[in-house]
């Protein structure tokens, strides 16, 4: 670490060289630190590194997309459950009609059902990509979503 030291103390101190900084923003600051006690501390220049790039590690950005995958699932079912508990109450009329409402409600759930399976292959591989000590995500369980969208608000 002392080299890595000596090295940004060289180039801090030829930017000083060439030109006056003291009029740049936070001039005479302190610099804001950030809590590292929970990365090791051979992984803090690496980290550090990729934070000041805007640059993730694959496994957090996959769990993001993931997060934003699971809130896109879950807002779906919930929309077309509600819209098909409103097709059903106009569709009591006739039962031709009640069995179309039901017909497209199957087709739906299939497909819902699919997109479910797909996103917990991909968070099983999110699972193994993890750092030891990081929690592993749940494995969504689509009929127990479609269940809870259906008996919601009814």
């Amino acid at each position: 670490m002392k080299k890595w030291e000596r090295i940004v103390d060289r180039l801090i101190s030829d930017a000083i060289g060439d030109g006056d900084v003291s009029q740049l923003a936070g001039a005479g600051k302190r610099l804001p630190t950030k809590d590292e006690s929970h990365t090791p501390r051979e992984w803090r220049a690496a980290f550090k590194m990729m934070d000041d790039h805007n640059v993730l590690p694959e496994w957090i950005a996959a769990g993001a997309r993931l997060d934003q995958a699971e809130a896109a699932l879950r807002k779906q079912i919930n929309s077309r459950a509600q819209q098909h508990r409103r097709k059903l109450a106009r569709a009591e009329t006739t039962s031709q009609a009640e069995a179309a409402v039901e017909s497209d409600w199957t087709r739906y759930r299939g497909r819902f059902l699919e997109r479910v399976k797909s996103y917990n292959r991909e968070a099983l591989v999110y699972n193994l990509s993890l750092p030891r000590g990081i929690p592993h995500r749940q494995i969504l369980r689509g009929e127990a979503l479609i269940e809870q969208a259906l008996q919601r608000d009814s």
